[in-house]
């Protein structure tokens, strides 16, 4: 049988990237967080822990990390009901930038209405936020991709349309033309954004919407989608952004969307583990509530 004492060294180590900081969380020397944690790795077989900067999960460690998120959340769901109590444990979530920037912040004000559990938000791009469920590093998460997880589950929470915005000086100064004749081509060769090397929404809006071939030579990088917004705002670039983040600066006419019938959709999912979990349960009600507003 585990040493659940020891899984929680663990826990700690992997939630504060530090057996230092995972020392001090648990009020214990750094020492006894490491031999725990050594003898922990004995008795699984194997090591958990790549001790790097960040640390890093092995296999080993990717299972038992789901393994004790698991139980720690059936613990709770358990004492919860038996004490008519809501559980202390915090609930890890995963949720892409774009998400977080728009509608998210209504599911966690919805549902600490509702109830006491602190949320965790990871922050990852929307194409990793699975790869943290499937590892056991969250218990949830929102995703572009619909296939469930072992020991989870899936629901479609809608479409979030993405448009290339740009101000009208952009238009002007840069493109330097009408709006009735902006030309595909010229955009292609302007001054864009992304997100990062890894942002994959730009080189499918241009493949699939602009039909042109991607040139990465044109975009800076600019990992914050708040910061997108500020930056087209101040003319000198185009970005592709969710549509419903700047709904009120194209009324105002501070944005334009450059191709208005070309927009790319993209599938948002919510993931969860299928565990007997009341507020796992609350929280997800609520999700679909949110994004059933917002999302089409």
């Amino acid at each position: 049988m585990l040493d659940y004492y020891s899984v929680a060294c663990f826990c700690s180590v992997v939630r504060f990237q530090s057996f230092e900081k995972a020392a001090q969380h648990l009020n214990l020397t750094q020492s006894a967080v490491s031999q725990r944690v050594k003898r922990l790795e004995e008795q699984c077989g194997g090591p958990l822990l790549i001790r790097a900067r960040p640390i890093e999960l092995t296999v080993l460690g990717e299972q038992l990390l789901s393994h004790a998120n698991k139980v720690a959340m059936l613990e709770d769901g358990l004492f919860g009901s038996l004490k008519g109590e809501n559980t202390r444990q915090p609930l890890s979530i995963a949720v892409n930038n774009d998400v977080l920037a728009t509608w998210f912040s209504d599911v966690v004000t919805d549902f600490s209405r509702l109830d006491e559990t602190r949320l965790h938000i990871k922050a990852a791009d929307q194409g990793k936020t699975r790869e943290l469920l499937q590892r056991g590093e969250v218990v949830a998460c929102i995703s572009q991709i619909g296939t469930p997880v072992s020991g989870g589950s899936s629901v479609l929470l809608g479409y979030m349309d993405y448009e290339l915005f740009s101000s009208p000086e952009f238009i002007e100064n840069v493109l330097r033309c009408d709006r009735c004749k902006i030309s595909v081509r010229s955009v292609a060769r302007a001054p864009s954004l992304i997100y990062d090397e890894n942002d994959e929404l730009w080189a499918r809006y241009v493949k699939e919407c602009l039909g042109m071939p991607l040139d990465s030579d044109t975009s800076h990088w600019y990992p914050s989608s708040h910061g997108f917004v500020s930056m087209v705002l101040g003319g000198t670039v185009c970005a592709l952004i969710p549509s419903i983040q700047v709904k009120q600066a194209v009324e105002d006419g501070r944005l334009v969307s450059l191709f208005p019938q070309k927009k790319l959709s993209v599938p948002v999912y919510w993931h969860w583990f299928k565990l007997n979990s009341p507020v796992l349960e609350r929280l997800s009600s609520v999700v679909k509530k949110v994004s059933g507003r917002v999302l089409r």
